[in-house]
């Protein structure tokens, strides 16, 4: 069996440049997989009523990057535009306790099959940066989300980033500053070697 793959996951929030950094590693060395949102049953449901529809949300994405890299056919080190560390700060803001406490067991649950990341990007951008990004991109779904969410979503991500970093390596990236989608020759070079180093 193979499940315990080396990867490198990829946790910020909503439009912060995870997909084109995710792409810009699979051009060099890294296999790349990609999260499937479009097809997540229930996404249009959440963001049309978070309270009701928050638990079957963020079950679904949790299962679905779970079976992503239970499932990924290589050797190599596997890079995601995803993390199970994000999964978790969303079900932070979105789920009441109880629900919160079933998603966290069977989180860890999972983590205990497929390992811990290698190492983990953290991107970071300012919230009203991603406002305009989302509207810019226009994904129907999207359209609800607001600058209050959005800072939700990064001061839960923050809080368990800064659990996680205790027992794996973490990068923080300003994704306002340096533009992915030009290359990863906008990445500062003492950054790089993160990359190197794996």
């Amino acid at each position: 069996m193979n499940e315990k793959k080396g990867r490198i996951e990829i946790c910020g929030n909503i439009a912060s440049g995870k997909t084109s950094l995710c792409k810009n590693l699979s051009d060099i060395c890294f296999d790349a997989i990609y999260e499937s949102f479009h097809l997540h049953p229930f996404l249009d449901s959440f963001y049309k009523d978070q309270s009701k529809f928050s638990f079957e949300t963020e079950i679904t994405f949790l299962l679905q990057h779970y079976h992503s890299i239970k499932i990924a056919n290589t050797d190599g080190i596997i890079v995601c535009d995803f993390s199970i560390v994000l999964d978790k700060a969303y079900a932070d803001v979105t789920l009441p306790s109880r629900r919160r406490d079933l998603f966290m067991n069977v989180a860890e649950e999972l983590e205990d099959e497929i390992g811990p990341p290698q190492k983990i990007i953290h991107l970071k951008c300012p919230e009203d940066v991603l406002l305009r990004r989302i509207k810019d991109r226009n994904r129907l779904f999207e359209k609800e989300i607001s600058i209050s969410y959005l800072s939700q979503i990064a001061q839960a991500i923050d809080a368990r980033i800064s659990v996680v970093s205790q027992k794996v390596e973490v990068m923080t990236i300003d994704s306002h500053e340096i533009n992915f989608v030009k290359g990863l020759d906008e990445i500062p070079y003492p950054q790089k070697n993160f990359f190197r180093q794996i």
